[in-house]
Order: C-alpha cells, then structure tokens, then sequence
C-alpha cells in the first residue's frame, strides 16, 4: 500500500514540476481612465476590463489583415456579402451559467440595436435568425462597420435574461457577460475586480490557450497619475500597466524586470473648432489655425513617440492613404507665413503693438478646451500656445476630463476642443463629423461618410474616406495634431501577454510565475 502511495505522490510532484507554471492567484493591472461601465452596450468607450469581460464572436488576428473566430467556432460571409453565419458550440454559457444559446445571442444583439451609443454600426441589419446551432445575420448591404465593431469588446454579448431582474445602471456596474473573466466588484475611484470565468472558451487561432485563463483574479485600478502608475510597476505592486507616461520610457526600458510593448495609435490627437464661437466665423482664421501648428515640435516634446498628423486617419487604421496625407501636409500643414496671410485676409491685425491681432476693438482670443486624461494633449497644449501667439492669436488653456469635453463639443459650448480618438477603422468618421454623431452636421460629408460605409474595395474606401477629411479640413472644423506612439509595461514574471497591432490587449496565453 505504502509503495502505491508512493507511486502516487511521485506522479503528483512530477506533473508539478512539469508544469511552468501555477495558476497565479491575482494580476494586477493599472490604467489611467476609469470605465463608464461594465455593460459594453450602454458606454462610449471601452479598455482592457471590457477585454477580458467580453469576447467577441469573431477577432481580428493580430496584424489586422483578417477576421478569425472569437466565442463562435466557425464563421462565414455569403459571396454577396449580405448574409453572416456564426457556429455556436454546445454547452456555451454566460459567465453566470446561463446558456449562451444562439437565441441568446440573438436577443443580445437586438438589445444593442436599441440600446447602444453605436447602433448605427449594424443600421444594415435587416433581421437575425437562429437554425441549431447557427446565428444568421441578414443584411441589406455588406457589413464593413459592423464586422469591425462585431470584431471588437462591443461585439460581446450580455445576458438578457439577467438584464430583465435589475435596473440598467445596476446591470452597467455589473454586466453579466461572455469573456474570460467576470465582474465581481466595481469600486468606483478606485478600482475593478475580476473573476476567472471557468466555463470560458475560445476559438482565436492567434492564442494557444483555448480554455480558461491562467488567473484566478485581475483586479484593474484606476491610477490617472501618471507618477504613481510607475511607481507602483516599478516597486511590484502592479503587473501590467497602460499609459506609460512618455518620460518614463527609457526609464522602464532600461529596467530588467519590465518589458515594454508598443502600438501606434489607430487614430489622432485633434482638436475640434466650432465655427460658431465668436471669432472662428470665418473659415480664413480657422485655417489659419491649422497652418499655424508646427506639429514637428510636437512629436519633439512628446520624445518621438509620436507621428505628425495632418489628416484624422493613422496608417494602423483600415482606410488610411498615405497619398492623402501627403496632400493635406502639403494644404493644411506648418506654414506660419500663410497662416498670417489668411488672417490678414479676414480684417485680424496688430494695431497696438502688443502681438495679439485685433478686429473692431476686440483681440483675437479663444480658448482651447484640453483633456484632463489626454497625457499627450497636456503636454503639448502649452506649445500650441506658443505657436499661436507667434502668428497673433492669444490661446488660453483650460483644462476639463474627457467626457466633460465631448458633451462641451455637442452642445457648442466651446471654441477648441482636444479630441483622441481610437478605433481602427475609418467608419470612425461616423462618430467624429457625422450628423448622426453631435458634433456637426453638414450633408456632403454625411453623404461621402455613408458611401464609404458599404464600399467594399479597400482602395476606393480609403478614396471616399479621403475626400470626406478633405471636406472637414477645407472647412478647418478640425485640426490633426500627432498620432501617439502608446507603450504598455508588463513585468517579467507575467509571461504570455501580447497586443494587437491596434493596441488590444490579448490575456489568453498570459501566465504569471
């Protein structure tokens, strides 16, 4: 007896030892912005929490060149590009044990038609229906936004059932979901924690790991100073952390016990302009904003992490053209001697002296609106500042959290307004210039925004997306300033972690020592 129990604790020490490594019982994570909620279908924005709570049906695979499998097991889209079928494994269930049925998933979805900021991204949809173990979606056009966002956090599916027993704020600050781990607690200021979803399975080629993360716990805290974000890397408190401030850089670089993954940013640093606060009427001065930026100042400041920007595309997103770029630096781009020539042109001149222009008694002065949580807008408002003044326009800086900003820029409420935007699609348009998104309304731009939409070669895609920014740039309603270079610092007992080339985070290979 004694020989077999010894045969027995030999097995058992020899499969530990085999093992590289254990389940680790918590990774902690550190961003700098808060969520909305945890109900992916009633929030604007999403982060690395709505990455692990949710899992899209289909992925994109790591350097976006193609759509793969997500939660369903297989995929396809009808030659004509109107029908989509989704496989659905047997026994698939919600974090909370609920049977994620193809009926579920269905209700799911026409929750999110009704529901979400983004609905416009399935407006193609005519009707979902289910036959086994397949969800078919029907569409009037091909469905170019939506696989994108189907590709993404907000392509998860919520339980609908659970949504039915509780309020909506209370299911946003504890969504019952599909993904890799599950919400436990949201401490609002503070932090978020997760729960390994047992039952969690995937069909992402990019990973090897098919079932349940390696991690009983992530909690994710909210730290928005920067300072103390690498603080807490650096001393071990923290595992992962996202916004890598960009003085910290060569700092974390140099340490032996953190690896630093990067990611261009699909998108732009921006500011909006309102042509109707008092002294932006006139497009010449607008314009004049545009060509007065010497955006390679701006990347100098940010310590070369960062692109100039003079269209609202990065070369990360699907649609960008380098062509069109290379046009709008040559239009819109650093020219302070143009810029002084259009604002001569609208009647602003200096006639006292003091380096300020002015009109019928009153200086030429706005106010730019900077984001409290865009670390690179901070850093490079004052700089703008002093651009500015160069060519004659007084810039006060003022600045306000995110959110706050978005609303002052629906509301009209503002004179600049710094922007950051993230999605790696150009339907982005949608939500920047669209009528549909707030901001602005003017229908040629809607009209080239629409035909980009369902336009299914990708060159003339990124053709129409090119004569819409043209559009939004010769009315100077926004001024692109620098595509961010982002960093992300894993320690190096966290092995497995990896991104997207958009940046997302991808966990299902993540292991801790």
């Amino acid at each position: 007896m004694k020989k077999i129990l010894k045969s027995i604790i030999a097995i058992l020490v020899l499969a530990f030892l085999a093992a590289p490594f254990a389940a680790a019982s918590e990774l902690v994570i550190a961003t700098a912005e808060e969520i909305e909620g945890t109900d992916i279908q009633q929030i604007e924005w999403e982060n690395i929490v709505h990455a692990l709570v949710y899992t899209p049906p289909v992925r994109f695979n790591k350097d976006m060149s193609k759509i793969v499998p997500g939660f369903a097991s297989d995929w396809k889209l009808s030659k004509d590009g109107k029908t989509m079928t989704l496989t659905i494994a047997k026994g698939m269930t919600f974090s909370n044990g609920m049977p994620m049925t193809p009926a579920a998933i269905k209700a799911s979805y026409e929750r999110y038609l009704k529901i979400s900021p983004y609905a416009t991204d399935l407006e193609a949809l005519d009707k979902i229906t289910t036959s086994g173990d397949k969800v078919i979606m029907h569409w009037k056009a091909p469905p170019i936004p939506a696989l994108v966002s189907l590709a993404s956090s907000y392509g998860g599916v919520v339980a609908t059932d659970a949504v039915k027993k509780v309020s909506p704020e209370a299911f946003n600050r504890q969504a019952i979901a599909y993904g890799a781990m599950s919400v436990d607690e949201w401490v609002q200021g503070s932090h978020i924690t997760l729960k390994r979803n047992p039952n969690y399975r995937t069909y992402f080629s990019e990973v090897k790991n098919k079932g349940p993360i390696r991690v009983d716990k992530v909690t994710v805290r909210f730290i928005p100073d920067d300072f103390t974000r690498v603080t807490e890397i650096l001393s071990g408190s923290v595992d992962i952390i996202y916004q890598v401030p960009l003085e910290n850089v060569e700092e974390l670089k140099a340490d032996r016990d953190i690896v630093l993954h990067s990611y261009l940013q699909p998108g732009c640093v921006l500011f909006y302009v309102n042509p109707e606060a008092p002294n932006l009427t006139d497009v010449r001065v607008r314009r004049a904003l545009q060509r007065g930026v010497n955006r390679a100042e701006l990347v100098a400041v940010l310590a070369n992490n960062a692109q100039q920007r003079h269209g609202i595309f990065s070369p990360s997103m699907a649609g960008f053209q380098q062509a069109a770029e290379d046009s709008f630096a040559r239009k819109y781009g650093f020219d302070p001697n143009a810029a002084k020539a259009l604002l001569d042109e609208a009647g602003w001149k200096d006639t006292n002296g003091d380096g300020i222009r002015d009109k019928g008694g009153k200086k030429l002065t706005m106010t730019a609106m900077i984001g409290l949580d865009y670390p690179s807008a901070k850093k490079t408002a004052p700089v703008i500042q002093a651009q500015y003044k160069k060519i004659g326009v007084q810039l006060n800086l003022r600045e306000y959290e995110g959110k706050y900003i978005k609303q002052a820029v629906r509301d009209k409420r503002f004179d600049l307004g710094s922007r950051r935007f993230v999605w790696p699609d150009g339907d982005m348009l949608t939500y920047l210039f669209h009528t549909d998104s707030g901001n602005y309304s003017y229908p040629p731009v809607d009209a080239l925004i629409n035909k980009g939409r369902y336009e299914t070669d990708p060159a003339k895609r990124a053709a129409i997306y090119a004569e819409a920014q043209e559009l939004v740039l010769e009315m100077g309603l926004a001024i692109p300033l620098v595509s961010n270079i982002n960093y992300v610092a894993v320690r190096k007992d966290v092995t497995g972690f990896s991104l997207a080339v958009d940046g997302t985070g991808i966990l299902n290979d993540l292991q801790k020592k």
